[in-house]
């Protein structure tokens, strides 16, 4: 049984080299029985796919000279070669930054044209959201609103998106401060050569909250670029958005698992787990996420996973996923704007990692039951 240092580092490279067998199979065994490494598991492969969209600019001639080299290494040296490649692969990530080499949208001011450059390291990010389709950062933030000013300086934020499809989705933050809750959502449109947010709503900083919202083009950017800058917004004449040193970046991901043949689409918000639905004695939300979701795909149902954590700041509704990720079921899935059954999946160890009940109201799990009926 290999410890968490050798597993966090094989999954590590894992992320981008092909493991040997028997590492591979050391590697699963380890995530099947450690909650904590598959957390780290979880977080790394998000943080992996967000590195993969930045435009790091072009990259000297000596630097790819040593990935090559280390290239060599990986198909001569097994796990120490990989490891050396994703050193050298560091190295690119370093230059690449300290050169100052970014992509189209570094440098870019607060209306989207060049303008002063910026050290995105100079200062510590106040905000650091993150979810499947959107990456936000910034160092200064404020919203002010009903009087007050609102810093998202709390141990927690609720952070999520509607991964939409290719050319919507959203970023929505919410949280507790100044005795009231606070709220955040971009609402993000793309077409074939760009991405920007079309509007912006914050709650107006009352008890009972009301919208306030902007309308227009923020941060519009060629897509796969990341936009950088400054951005001062009015909501509708009696709020202020504030952002300072801000990096965003969007991208469209398909989080969608299709059955063969397509599956059929439910109307958006539909229950089929709830009294009355024809899964609520179906058992399948007793199941581990992996079986449940090949039960579904069987039945015809089309997927999206969202896996759940409450541990640490700034997270929520952050990881999007295709695929059945590793923990327990436990909120009663609901169909998104796409017709997908939306499945929602707590890691193991999390408070909200308790799995639900089979109903009260349901005859016990019996093997020669009924099997539930294909999607309508």
């Amino acid at each position: 049984m290999i410890d968490h240092e050798t597993a966090r580092r094989s999954f590590a490279t894992s992320l981008d080299f092909a493991l040997e067998p028997d590492e591979r199979e050391a590697l699963d065994a380890h995530l099947h029985d450690c909650p904590a490494c598959r957390s780290f598991a979880a977080a790394a492969r998000s943080d992996a796919a967000t590195l993969r969209e930045l435009d790091f600019g072009p990259v000297p001639v000596a630097v790819r000279a040593n990935v090559a080299i280390a290239a060599e290494h990986t198909r001569r040296g097994g796990a120490l070669g990989r490891w050396v490649a994703l050193v050298a692969v560091g190295a690119i990530l370093l230059v690449a930054v300290g050169g100052g080499a970014l992509g189209a949208g570094a440098g870019r001011g607060g209306n989207g044209e060049p303008g002063a450059t910026q050290d995105p390291g100079a200062v510590a990010a106040q905000i650091e959201w993150k979810t499947g389709v959107v990456a936000l950062a910034a160092r200064a933030f404020t919203i002010e609103a009903g009087g007050k000013t609102f810093r998202a300086s709390v141990p927690s934020v609720d952070v999520h998106s509607d991964p939409g499809n290719a050319t919507y989705r959203t970023l929505e933050a919410t949280w507790r401060e100044n005795g009231v809750e606070m709220r955040l959502n971009l609402y993000f449109k793309s077409d074939a050569t760009a991405w920007w947010v079309d509007e912006i709503r914050i709650y107006d900083g009352t008890a009972k909250p009301e919208w306030l919202t902007a309308r227009g083009t923020f941060f519009k950017t060629p897509l796969g670029a990341t936009w950088t800058g400054d951005q001062d917004v009015t909501m509708g004449g009696s709020g202020r958005v504030r952002f300072g040193g801000l990096t965003l970046a969007s991208r469209a991901f398909d989080g969608i698992n299709e059955p063969i043949g397509g599956g059929v689409p439910l109307p958006a918000g539909a229950r089929p787990f709830a009294p009355g639905g024809v899964l609520h004695c179906s058992g399948i939300l007793q199941m581990t996420p992996q079986a449940a979701q090949s039960t579904l795909l069987s039945l015809g149902y089309r997927l999206s996973w969202r896996l759940v954590r409450t541990t640490g700041p700034n997270t929520g509704y952050a990881d999007i996923f295709r695929e059945a990720p590793l923990g327990v079921i436990f909120q009663e899935p609901f169909a998104g704007d796409g017709g997908e059954l939306i499945v929602f999946v707590a890691p193991a160890g999390d408070p909200k990692a308790v799995a639900l009940p089979f109903p009260d109201d349901c005859p016990r799990a019996d093997p020669n039951r009924t099997p539930p009926p294909p999607a309508p």
